[in-house]
């Protein structure tokens, strides 16, 4: 095998490296960013079962709310 030919087998080498740590590193944000979202949807169903229990009377259900005069 000549020089060039190992060179390359090493640059494609490192370039399946950087290509693989940047997949983890994106595996992790979207891992993160999925935990962020079931939480935010938990809160979200909290509000809306706090917001039922405390709306009594005076607020309307998002059906019977007209819509802003500027639809």
């Amino acid at each position: 095998m000549s020089q060039s030919d190992q060179d390359l087998i090493e640059d494609l080498q490192m370039r399946i490296a950087f290509l693989e740590q940047t997949v983890d590193d994106l595996n992790e944000v979207v891992v993160k960013q999925q935990k962020e979202m079931n939480l935010l949807g938990q809160a979200i169903k909290h509000l809306n079962s706090r917001l039922n229990q405390l709306g009594g009377p005076n607020i309307r259900s998002q059906e019977d709310e007209t819509p802003p005069p500027h639809y």
